[in-house]
């Protein structure tokens, strides 16, 4: 347990920088030799697209090498990283940097993914992966917030030497928390249809694939990248407040940033929650909807108070659909090839958040600012009802079941 909490809290340390570009670089390139919003999509991205290639390796590499390896590895990275996004100029030197970032977090999130697996069972795998989840992005609440609000006053390149500095800081924890052997996932996994045929042939198997993918997509890459963004198109005067003006990367940093702060609460009651017999799949159902709804109603004129509130709760409900997204992910691999499954499920939502930010400002520029979320709002519709039915057949089974027990 205490290397799960370790991990997370490693993890969330390390993204400080990476967290601090989504609500900073939209509204700061020029500081950074970048010439287009355009560019911009494509660094938000290639540290994703790298990972396609990458994680099958780490995947490999982490059947031979101890999790305490792996992690410090990553750790080395993203302290180096993070440090050169305050020196760097010029787009190209930042693809390499972002590029080098991606091997860093393949590191860590196949690790941790592993890590749970060896730790848990089914009575406790949501709870488990709701802790990692809340936790590690308590690490995007400091770089949004902190990030956001100093990149507005004093510019990305004095904030990144101070979040890579405090990213090697983690090191001493990674010696002494994370296991030097591997766990026993491989004992543990259940007999199942899974063990009849290969797993990339089962559809349970693809579709927690798509999903992970499509979600991530419209959740994480679309909306974390072009919030920032879109608050400058939609309501373009700045908020004052305590005598302190607040640009729109302070203010897409702080809904982020509250997000995360209840993040370590509210993932592992989701995933308690889950953990109850076809609880997973009704939930993850049910969140999904609500996204749906609030994803269609960023194009709406609104008040700037209730979008503010309406944006904020499709915040906290992509956390909630994250957390169940990754406990289904964790049944699925329980069940079958661990490693390829899990690791495969990295790829998917690196695919995802990859396309996000790409595709957000591709669209915008070719069809405006609310098609791109009305794109969203379809794809996420899709997996709703995907969810709705296996979660209206697991239960019919169940029924079935019980009847003829």
């Amino acid at each position: 347990m205490k290397s799960v909490y370790a991990i997370a809290l490693i993890t969330a340390v390390c993204l400080f920088g990476d967290s601090m570009l989504y609500v900073a670089l939209p509204t700061h390139y020029h500081e950074v030799g970048v010439s287009s919003l355009l560019e911009v999509g494509v660094l938000l991205s290639v540290n994703r697209l790298v990972r396609l290639p990458l994680n099958p390796v780490i995947g490999y590499l982490y059947r031979t090498i101890s999790p305490r390896q792996g992690i410090l590895m990553a750790v080395v990275l993203a302290g180096v990283t993070t440090s050169l996004y305050g020196v760097a100029k010029g787009f190209w030197i930042w693809v390499i940097i972002r590029a080098i970032w991606g091997l860093a977090w393949s590191f860590f999130k196949i690790g941790a993914f592993l890590l749970i697996l060896n730790f848990s069972d089914d009575t406790n795998r949501g709870s488990l992966m709701g802790k990692y989840n809340g936790l590690y992005r308590l690490g995007s609440l400091v770089g949004m917030l902190a990030g956001g609000f100093f990149a507005d006053q004093f510019g990305i390149g004095t904030i990144s030497l101070v979040f890579g500095i405090t990213a090697f800081l983690a090191i001493p924890a990674v010696l002494r928390y994370i296991p030097t052997t591997h766990g026993t996932v491989h004992q543990r996994q259940s007999v199942s249809s899974f063990e009849t045929k290969p797993w990339w042939l089962d559809s349970r198997v693809l579709w927690i694939l798509a999903s992970g993918l499509l979600g991530s997509m419209a959740l994480d890459g679309l909306l974390t990248a072009t919030l920032s963004h879109v608050i400058v198109i939609r309501y373009p005067a700045v908020v004052k407040w305590l005598g302190l003006t607040m640009g729109a990367s302070t203010l897409a940093g702080t809904m982020q940033a509250v997000r995360w702060l209840v993040g370590p609460w509210i993932s592992p009651w989701i995933g308690r929650l889950s953990d109850r017999r076809w609880r997973r799949t009704q939930l993850l159902a049910f969140t999904l909807g609500i996204a749906t709804l609030l994803m269609g109603m960023i194009p709406v004129r609104t008040p700037f108070v209730i979008w503010l509130i309406l944006i904020f709760i499709l915040l906290l409900v992509s956390s909630l659909v994250s957390t169940l997204s990754d406990s289904v992910a964790s049944d699925t691999a329980s069940a079958s090839s661990a490693v390829a499954v899990m690791t495969t499920y990295a790829m998917a939502l690196d695919v995802g958040a990859a396309i996000g930010p790409t595709l957000g400002y591709g669209l915008e520029a070719l069809l405006g600012t609310s098609s791109m979320y009305w794109g969203s709002t379809m794809v996420l519709a899709c997996l709703t009802i995907k969810w709705a039915w296996t979660a209206w057949s697991n239960r019919k089974q169940s029924e079935i079941h019980a009847l003829s027990m």
